[in-house]
C-alpha cells in the first residue's frame, strides 16, 4: 500500500490534511471514527460497503467519484479490489464553512459530490492528471479556500474546537464543570452551536474525542490499558472498555492486537 500526505497551511483550523491512499490488490479494512469529516474523490474502480450506521451497499457512497463522508460515530467497513483515493481530511466545522450545510445532518452518513458541487469536471481532470500527488494537493488547498464561507460564526466554532481539545488532552482533568460554562455560553447556545457546527452534542462531541485520543495512546504509546485509561480520563479500566466499545465495537485490546501502520484503520 502507498500513502501519502500533504499539511494545507492555508486551511489551518479548517483541513488538516490532504492524503492520497493506493493499493493495487484487494483489501478489506475497518475504519474506527476519527473524529473528522472527509472530502473523498475515487481515483479506481468503485469498492463495497460491508457494513456502517444508516449506509448498505444499495446506498453507498463508494459508487461516486466524490463524496463528502459526515462524522461518524460507528465504524465503517470497506472491501476493495484496488484502492486509489483521494481526501481531504478536515474538521466537522469544514461541512458549514464549506457548503452551508449543519454537520448534523450528515452525522453518519454522506452526501454525493454533485449535490455540493456545480461541476466535478474541473477537478476529475485535474485528480486523475499526471501531476504528481503534492501538485494535486497544492491545487485542492486554493480550490478549498475559495470556497469557504468566512463569517463570526466560523471563526467562534474554531475558537471552540481548539477550547474542547484544550479541557479533554490526557492527564488535563477537568470534568467538574459544564462544557458550557467553560466556553462562557448558555446551555441553549452550545447545544445549537455544536449541532450546526461539531454535528454532536457538546457531550457526545467531548466523549467521541477522548475515544479518537485514546486510539492514538494505543496505537503510539507502550504500556497497559490500565495506564491508557487513566491517561486519557477515563474513571477506570471498565469506563475505558466499555466506552471505547460504543465507538470502535471491539475492546482496547481486540484494537491493539490488530492494529495497521494507520491509526484507527484496521485490515480484516
Amino acid at each position: 500500500m502507498i500513502y501519502q500526505h500533504y499539511i494545507p497551511v492555508k486551511l489551518k483550523g479548517i483541513v488538516d490534511i490532504i492524503w492520497m491512499q493506493k493499493a493495487d490488490s484487494p483489501a478489506r479494512w475497518k475504519i474506527l471514527p476519527s473524529g473528522k469529516v472527509e472530502l473523498i474523490f475515487r481515483l479506481s474502480p468503485p469498492g463495497r460497503m460491508l457494513s456502517a450506521r444508516k449506509i448498505d451497499e444499495r446506498n453507498s457512497p463508494l459508487r461516486n467519484f466524490c463524496f463528502l463522508s459526515g462524522l461518524h460515530t460507528r465504524p465503517l467497513s470497506l472491501s476493495f479490489e484496488q484502492f486509489h483515493h483521494i481526501g481531504l481530511q478536515m474538521k466537522p466545522i469544514a461541512v458549514k464553512a464549506l457548503f452551508g450545510i449543519p454537520s448534523c445532518e450528515v452525522r453518519d452518513y454522506y452526501l454525493e459530490g454533485n449535490s455540493i458541487f456545480k461541476s466535478l469536471g474541473q477537478i476529475e481532470d485535474t485528480l486523475n492528471s499526471n501531476r504528481t500527488f503534492v501538485d494535486k494537493a497544492k491545487w485542492l488547498e486554493k480550490f478549498v479556500l475559495s470556497r469557504i464561507v468566512e463569517s463570526p460564526d466560523l471563526y467562534l466554532a474554531i475558537d471552540i474546537h481548539k477550547t474542547i481539545h484544550k479541557i479533554t488532552i490526557p492527564t488535563m482533568n477537568r470534568r467538574n464543570k459544564p462544557i458550557e460554562q467553560l466556553l462562557g455560553y448558555s446551555r441553549t447556545q452550545t447545544f445549537r452551536i455544536f449541532k450546526d457546527w461539531f454535528g454532536l452534542s457538546s457531550h457526545s462531541y467531548q466523549r467521541l474525542i477522548q475515544f479518537v485520543q485514546s486510539v492514538h495512546c494505543i496505537h503510539n504509546m507502550s504500556g497497559n490499558l490500565t495506564a491508557t485509561a487513566m491517561y486519557n480520563n477515563y474513571f477506570d479500566q471498565a469506563h475505558f472498555i466499555r466506552s471505547f466499545k460504543e465507538f470502535a465495537e471491539m475492546t482496547p485490546g481486540e484494537y491493539k492486537r490488530y492494529k495497521s501502520s494507520l491509526a484507527g484503520q484496521l485490515p480484516f
